[in-house]
């Protein structure tokens, strides 16, 4: 049995190593995984899969959202089945270890069989507790994920297969412990015993008799029945084995797939204790080009800061190019880190830093950013930019999302427009998404006069005094970005 609790009917398989995203970098995730882990390792590991991992499948994001309703009204319920879970897998460690073939060989199948034992209780308990919550839960779930999950918890682990599981449990036990055993063989070649089978556990007598090692032949016989003994409890270990392996699967998948919704919880939780508003978006359709919200803030500062953020709207229907020019220090980087965190946390299920929030799939989410000077590098910035983007642009396609922020910045505004501008014409031919900041006049007021249709430009706002807002508006690029206000700021506070 699967828990099924992040796709309808099967099991995560991650795409990429995380090494292997720059967006994680761009978009400043780190704060929000810290937020859903909040100190545990394996919540954190978790989240480190999952949120990167970019979903394009609207029925799976859906699916994901409703679990993440459920457990946002009913927290203690996912704590709980992450915890009995948890205690499972810790557990499980001495058997693990004492099952490995490189191990096992110096134990002998009764100590295996010992701990062996010793989980299947463990185990038990943690089903009827597993099965119990459901029964607890009965008219009080909507998600699909556990209503189903408790369903078939409830079918599989019925009272009279636990009742009965416990009372084998116990008998294998004694058998293990103080044994008298009963023992069915063949005889095979040579009168040699075969075959041997595992007929009655009984608790041995509290007295018996103790033969004194006189005789040779006692000898010969202890050793021999041991042999038996060894060989009728293996078979009975293979059988113990296959069920353990097989519910220790369910009970590391239930961990896994539980632990991201304690993730989800916890983050939810620190965000409304921050005042911070959040909604589970509208993804639509990967061949639509929406990009619309209202309410939309950085999460990362919130978390990083504890302050209120800025937040923005912008109602984007059919737009291919979104390109946002203007002040400088107005908020222009942390409006499309914004975008791209919440396209992100969309494609994962998790709900979004926003009142509301619609956009269509993406395959992948791409970002280029500047980059600092780096010892180690062998060329030019310019060179490593290029380079950067042309391991991009050998993985783009028409339904990906790409995020440029300051995009040449490391040459001359002629010489970077130049680039800019035929990277731009041919993304926008193939319709791809593209959204970029830029303090390239001559970039954004050619954008401009092209008068394309799917082109919209973005500037932050700035009051005659200097003072950004950071509340950015539509309107037409302007030639200067205002970095005399810095000067004088500075100046201001010597």
């Amino acid at each position: 049995m699967k828990p099924y609790l992040l796709y309808e009917c099967q099991e995560f398989v991650p795409r990429q190593s995380l090494d292997d995203l720059p967006f994680m970098q761009d978009l400043q995730v780190e704060p929000l995984l810290e937020a859903m882990s909040q100190g545990d390792r394996f919540v954190l590991d978790t989240a480190s899969k999952l949120v990167p991992h970019v979903e394009i499948e609207a029925s799976a994001i859906l699916y994901r959202q409703q679990m993440v309703k459920d457990c946002i009204r009913y927290p203690d319920l996912i704590e709980d089945m992450y915890a009995i879970a948890s205690n499972v897998d810790l557990q499980a460690a001495d058997y693990r270890m004492q099952m490995k073939p490189s191990f096992s060989r110096n134990i002998s199948v009764v100590e295996k069989l010992k701990t062996a034992t010793a989980l299947i209780a463990v185990i038990l308990t943690a089903l009827l507790a597993l099965r119990n919550l459901g029964r607890s839960r009965l008219g009080h779930d909507r998600s699909e994920g556990l209503i189903r999950l408790f369903r078939r918890l409830g079918q599989a682990y019925p009272d009279t297969l636990l009742s009965d599981a416990g009372t084998h449990c116990k008998l294998l036990q004694q058998a293990v412990q103080g044994r008298r055993l009963r023992i069915g063989a063949s005889l095979g070649d040579g009168l040699k015993g075969t075959n041997y089978t595992l007929g009655q556990m009984r608790e041995a007598p509290k007295f018996s008799l103790i033969r004194r090692p006189g005789k040779s032949g006692a000898l010969h016989l202890a050793h021999s029945l041991a042999e038996i003994e060894e060989s009728a409890l293996a078979n009975v270990l293979r059988i113990v084995r296959r069920w353990i392996d097989e519910t220790l699967i369910f009970f590391e998948l239930l961990r896994f797939e539980s632990s991201f919704y304690v993730g989800c919880v916890r983050l939810h939780a620190t965000l409304a204790e921050r005042g911070c508003e959040v909604a589970f978006p509208i993804p639509l359709h990967a061949n639509e080009r929406c990009l619309s919200f209202t309410g939309l803030y950085d999460p990362g500062l919130v978390l990083c800061n504890g302050s209120r953020p800025v937040s923005n709207d912008w109602n984007g229907e059919d737009t291919l190019l979104l390109m946002i020019s203007g002040t400088n220090q107005g908020g222009k980087t942390t409006f499309l880190r914004s975008i791209g965190l919440a396209q992100l946390m969309m494609q994962c299920g998790l709900f979004v830093p926003a009142a509301s929030f619609r956009a269509n799939l993406c395959d992948c989410i791409f970002t280029h950013f500047t980059r600092e000077e780096d010892e180690n590098m062998r060329s030019g910035k310019l060179d490593e930019e290029l380079a950067r983007l042309d391991g991009i642009v050998n993985q783009l396609t028409a339904r990906s999302l790409l995020l440029m922020n300051e995009p040449f910045a490391s040459t001359t505004e002629r010489e970077g427009s130049a680039i800019a501008k035929d990277f731009l014409t041919v993304c926008y031919e193939l319709q791809l998404k593209v959204c970029i900041v830029t303090h390239f006049y001559e970039l954004a007021d050619w954008a401009y006069s092209q008068q394309r249709s799917q082109v919209e430009f973005l500037s932050p706002e700035r009051s005659e005094d200097g003072l950004r807002s950071y509340k950015l508006y539509r309107r037409k690029p302007t030639p200067t970005s205002y970095g005399e206000d810095l000067y004088k700021s500075v100046r201001r506070r010597k």
